[in-house]
């Protein structure tokens, strides 16, 4: 979330009180939402939740995302413990799968807000894994809190074989796409203009 502080801007990290797990099973049919649509669907329920941490006289400025990973229309959250993480791993090992990060901008103005959610897909394919690289990348506890048990950004990295697309999606935040959302929203009103000033070309 970012905030104007005497006339700069800074940030702050809000951690919203919001189950993904819960948020799913309160669906009436998770099965009639494409994977786009769920990641979507649950980054508004996590913009929601922030927005809940925040003043409505506040000017400000939230994103949000989520993360899932899709294989043979499966769709991966993260996993519960150990054992899923190895079922997940073994389930991509040699194989191509989608990650879908949806981008949700919050800009809230004195006047007015504007809510933009929006998702990015990039294609991974990994190498043919053995047991004992399975139970190395488990050990390191990496798996545990990441869309279908891995990390691109760190020690996963040794298992993807090629990516086609965003290399940030697969991180958790589609760079370039958030950047022409944050353009967007800037010209969409003159109150949302501050917007600007956060674009590193501004």
């Amino acid at each position: 979330m970012f905030d104007r502080f005497w006339g700069v801007y800074g940030y702050s990290v809000i951690v919203p009180a919001f189950d993904e797990l819960a948020a799913v099973d309160e669906l009436d049919d998770p099965a009639m939402l494409s994977p786009e649509e769920l990641a979507e669907h649950l980054t508004a329920g996590k913009i929601a939740a922030i927005k809940d941490n925040i003043s409505d006289s506040e000017e400000y400025l939230a994103v949000a995302a989520d993360t899932i990973v899709v294989i043979d229309d499966q769709i991966m959250g993260k996993p519960r413990d150990q054992a899923e993480a190895a079922e997940m791993l073994k389930k991509l090992s040699g194989r191509r799968h989608r990650v879908i990060t949806a981008a949700a901008l919050l800009a809230h103005g004195q006047k007015s807000e504007l809510l933009m959610v929006e998702s990015e897909t990039t294609y991974v394919e990994f190498s043919l894994l053995d047991q004992r690289q399975i139970d190395w990348y488990i050990s390191t506890d990496e798996p545990m809190d990441k869309a279908g048990a891995y990390g691109i950004q760190g020690y996963g990295s040794a298992l993807i074989r090629k990516i086609d697309g965003c290399y940030y999606n697969v991180m958790g935040l589609p760079v370039n796409r958030l950047m022409n959302m944050l353009r967007e929203a800037a010209v969409k009103s003159p109150e949302f203009s501050f917007i600007s000033g956060l674009l590193p070309w501004s």
